[in-house]
């Protein structure tokens, strides 16, 4: 066993690594995590972390968190998944051809968990390490949603048809940015916001079929993996809902947001593709499909930017918070990119809450 390892993570965890390659030394390596209850290490078996036989990653999931228990809104009725949310998923992703990580080896509630160790390169990185790359890498991103998207929950996952993005769910998105992201919070404009926000839930919602949602499709959860393939991370709260919320999220990335040019290109690609395959109802204009994936986008950027307070101020976790400004600069892009969401620029501008930065 690797030298100091109970010290770094739980008994728990010691014991699946060790009854899963029994008498094997390892190395540990703890990676930094993300911004759930999840925490990732690396395990190296061999003679050094530099020269390694083999590596995988362990996850340990620690008490659940407010934001998927008591704090996220959800019906009575919704969908339960038979076990793990994340094992049970990626089983039913893996059984599609999905490139997912692999699962080796967990403990019973999959609390622990030996994955595939698909690297340290995620879209994002790559983004930044090849940027002449960018046109074909994000082809290949939003290849991979529009395969995502056409899985049916049917063929072993028909719980999800009972988790739906609900109105209520988007609503409540709404009401946490208010809550976390706002300012003036007993101002006429902000009693203003969250009824406005109330019908724009609905609208959202209902406004077209529901396909496979990710629900928090982006750069940073799209690993690229040794041979360049792209590998979907952070799926345990997947839905159905809108096929416009995820695309929205890979388009109007609030780590990094597609340039123009190259924007229209995939906008228009996606309505093609999607218009081919039946994710998008035939009589959708390429009008109405651009306000609404302008409205979605300025949802979820809405969603983003309360999120990054919430973990600054209840998790105590200020590294969010310089992702701040380009939600507020994607809002505001999306007001000149499609002039049908001004109204929501000018609903949204005046309680923006900026964010104090470290020098």
């Amino acid at each position: 066993m690797g030298r100091g390892a109970k010290r770094v993570f739980s008994e728990d965890a010691m014991q699946v690594l060790c009854s899963w390659k029994k008498d094997r030394d390892f190395q540990v390596i703890p990676l930094t995590g993300d911004a759930s209850n999840r925490r990732y290490y690396r395990i190296v078996y061999g003679k050094s972390a530099l020269d390694p036989t083999e590596s995988v990653i362990l996850m340990e999931r620690k008490a659940p968190e407010g934001f998927r228990g008591s704090e996220e809104k959800s019906a009575p009725s919704e969908g339960v998944p038979p076990g793990d949310a994340f094992v049970e998923l990626g089983s039913f992703l893996k059984k599609q051809d999905f490139p997912v990580p692999s699962i080796f080896f967990g403990n019973e509630d999959g609390s622990v968990l030996v994955q595939e160790d698909l690297g340290d390169e995620t879209l994002s990185v790559a983004l930044q390490h090849f940027p002449e790359e960018e046109a074909r890498l994000r082809n290949q991103a939003l290849d991979l949603l529009l395969r995502f998207q056409l899985l049916s929950p049917e063929d072993g996952a028909g719980w999800l048809r009972k988790r739906p993005f609900s109105s209520e769910l988007y609503f409540w998105e709404f009401e946490h940015f208010l809550e976390y992201g706002a300012r003036d919070q007993g101002s006429e404009e902000f009693r203003s916001a969250r009824s406005f926000f109330e019908k724009e839930s609905v609208i959202l919602a209902s406004s077209l079929p529901e396909t496979l949602l990710h629900r928090d499709y982006h750069s940073r959860n799209l690993m690229r993996n040794g041979s360049g393939k792209l590998n979907v991370i952070d799926f345990q709260d997947m839905r159905v809902g809108s096929p416009l919320y995820d695309l929205a999220s890979f388009l109007f990335d609030a780590y990094r947001p597609v340039p123009e040019p190259l924007l229209g290109e995939l906008v228009g690609r996606y309505y093609e593709e999607a218009g081919k395959s039946g994710l998008l109802p035939g009589g959708l204009s390429r009008d109405q499909y651009r306000s609404l994936l302008a409205r979605h986008a300025f949802q979820r950027n809405l969603k983003a930017c309360g999120r990054f307070f919430y973990i600054d101020e209840v998790k105590g976790n200020p590294a969010y918070l310089e992702s701040v400004p380009q939600t507020h600069r994607n809002m505001e892009f999306l007001s000149r990119w499609e002039p049908s969401v001004q109204f929501l620029w000018n609903v949204v501008r005046p309680l923006l809450k900026e964010p104090v930065l470290d020098a």
